[in-house]
């Protein structure tokens, strides 16, 4: 089955725009969602960066807290594609500050479809399948 997600850009001020594609999963101890982006290097799917971080205090579901520390652009990457906004809380860790976002489910289903899917499958959020109004 061919990767279904769409592309997106995302501007580093290290390596310039950058097509890429996101990866939705879960951590495994916490069941929180991570967000990873991936990139095509010579026709593989390849990791870019990790969106999310997995701290100690889980994220409420739909939320990730940003991995400013190794990505210092995703702030603007996530506000710039519509796909989340600042709750405006914060979680210390080490030396840095994670901003807490939630993310713009709309958009996340539009974009990984198949990882939104199973993601909320797993959080109990099982969706209707839409259907065509036929009442005309």
């Amino acid at each position: 089955m061919e990767n279904e997600n769409r592309q997106v850009t995302y501007n580093s001020s290290y390596t310039g725009d950058t097509l890429v594609t996101l990866d939705i999963q879960q951590y495994m101890n916490n069941k929180a969602m991570y967000i990873g982006l991936m990139c095509n290097e010579d026709g593989q799917e390849e990791p870019f960066g990790d969106v999310t971080v997995n701290l100690s205090v889980a994220a409420p579901n739909y939320c990730g807290y940003l991995n400013v520390n190794d990505m210092p652009d995703i702030e603007k990457f996530i506000t710039d594609n519509d796909l989340g906004e600042f709750t405006g809380f914060t979680q210390r860790s080490g030396f840095c500050e994670y901003p807490l976002y939630l993310f713009n489910v709309d958009k996340l289903r539009e974009l990984c479809p198949e990882g939104m899917s199973m993601y909320e499958a797993n959080i109990g959020m099982v969706r209707k399948p839409e259907t065509k109004d036929l009442a005309r």
